[in-house]
């Protein structure tokens, strides 16, 4: 099922990123969006905020800019609508979360409270 809002342009997207391995995690999630932006030809499109500890978690932002969440579609637009979930964004980060765990990683990834709808 594909949006209506396909011809829209997106706004930054907030993920919430939970580890108990940081360090590791992060590295591997730079990692895929430093690849990710190669592949779609863009630079600083993506940030990945220092974590905040509390009880053996770590909990960090990730803020990918609307322009890279458009040419990651683009480009994995069959892989992307063939994910769990209503709505692009849910269908986005369930596929985002997959290729983070296909690669080790063992943060878990949402969307974060405060993204706005589109």
């Amino acid at each position: 099922m594909r949006d209506n809002n396909y011809d829209n342009p997106l706004g930054t997207f907030i993920l919430d990123f939970q580890t108990i391995t940081f360090e590791p995690d992060s590295k591997i999630a730079n990692d895929l969006f430093s690849e990710l932006q190669s592949h779609c030809e863009l630079e600083n499109q993506y940030a990945l905020d220092p974590p905040m500890e509390r009880a053996g978690w770590s909990f960090a932002k990730i803020f990918l800019s609307g322009q890279f969440v458009e040419k990651i579609r683009d480009t994995h637009i069959h892989e992307i609508e063939r994910t769990k979930g209503r709505k692009f964004a849910d269908r986005f980060v369930a596929w985002l979360a997959n290729e983070l765990k296909e690669r080790g990683c063992g943060a878990n990834i949402k969307l974060a409270p405060e993204m706005k709808e589109f």
